[in-house]
């Protein structure tokens, strides 16, 4: 009798045992889930910082390049420019930049690269190709932006974006608008960005320098991360970038995902490199931007 009360003493405690391990499980789960929804979110806006610089890239290939048009050898339907014949009227990019403007036809291609641990004016260590295509007609305002292993900091960018740029909106602003399809390879593996992208010289833009730029930033776009993990994202506040600041430091994004909405808030406008996420239960986490892929 005393073996059978032992022994269903020990069932119930191994029981008992059982379903606080289960419950533990659970919990541990829920809060993998919960770190999991904010490092994805941490990992987009480091990417969205990135994706700034190669914005301003893109933007002043687009509107700061004067090439000399008259080269000996070539005949007027294709003319291959060297480097040294290239005007950047922004001062934007660092001395180490290669330029090549090529004019086949109707068609314009300028590549831009930069050699291995190229370092421009802000920090950034920079590498790899843009090449951007446009028509030499002054009615098609269509730009094609293609990225071939463009490095910033240690991140890859590889696709295109496909803009439109005028150089004055219904605001009298520069403004480069269109679709955008591209991987970046960071440290936690390759993230994919599929949608659209408006970048607006909002101050500055009616000199040719680009030290006094600041820029607005707006769209909404698809984010899959590495273990393809998805969110809608949408920027629902223009995000701000000054002039002065290496940060986006104003703005609000928003997060959608099997119906659940968080925020990221970006600030009022002070240049740091911290935002503030709002998940969909409310609770509150202060992230950090990162500009820079850590080193393993």
């Amino acid at each position: 009798m005393k073996k059978n009360k032992f022994m269903a003493a020990i069932a119930i405690a191994t029981l008992t045992l059982f379903f606080i391990s289960c419950n533990d499980n659970e919990s541990v789960s829920d809060n993998l889930e919960t770190s999991s929804a904010s490092e994805i979110v941490a990992l987009e806006a480091s990417v969205e910082e990135v994706e700034s610089v190669a914005d301003a890239y893109s933007l002043y290939a687009i509107s700061a390049l004067e090439f000399e048009s008259n080269v000996t050898g070539k005949s007027d339907s294709e003319k291959t420019v060297p480097g040294k014949r290239c005007k950047d009227r922004s001062g934007f990019f660092p001395e180490c930049t290669e330029f090549e403007e090529e004019i086949v036809g109707e068609t314009v291609t300028i590549t831009v690269s930069f050699p291995d641990d190229c370092v421009d004016r802000n920090g950034d260590v920079i590498s790899g190709t843009i090449t951007v295509v446009k028509s030499i007609s002054d009615t098609d305002k269509t730009r094609t932006v293609t990225f071939s292993d463009f490095t910033i900091n240690g991140h890859v960018i590889n696709g295109t974006k496909t803009h439109e740029y005028t150089t004055e909106n219904g605001d009298g602003n520069p403004q480069m608008s269109g679709s955008v399809d591209i991987s970046v390879e960071t440290e936690e593996g390759t993230i994919t960005k599929v949608g659209t992208r408006v970048v607006v010289i909002t101050s500055g833009g009616d000199t040719d320098i680009h030290i006094d730029d600041e820029k607005t930033i707006t769209g909404s776009y698809t984010f899959t991360d590495a273990e393809g993990n998805t969110k809608a994202v949408e920027i629902t506040t223009a995000l701000v970038k000054p002039a002065a600041c290496k940060y986006i430091a104003q703005g609000v994004k928003t997060y959608t995902k099997n119906g659940e909405v968080s925020t990221l808030d970006y600030g009022d406008g002070t240049c740091d490199n911290l935002a503030t996420l709002t998940d969909a239960d409310g609770a509150v986490t202060e992230i950090e931007l990162k500009r820079k892929r850590r080193k393993h």
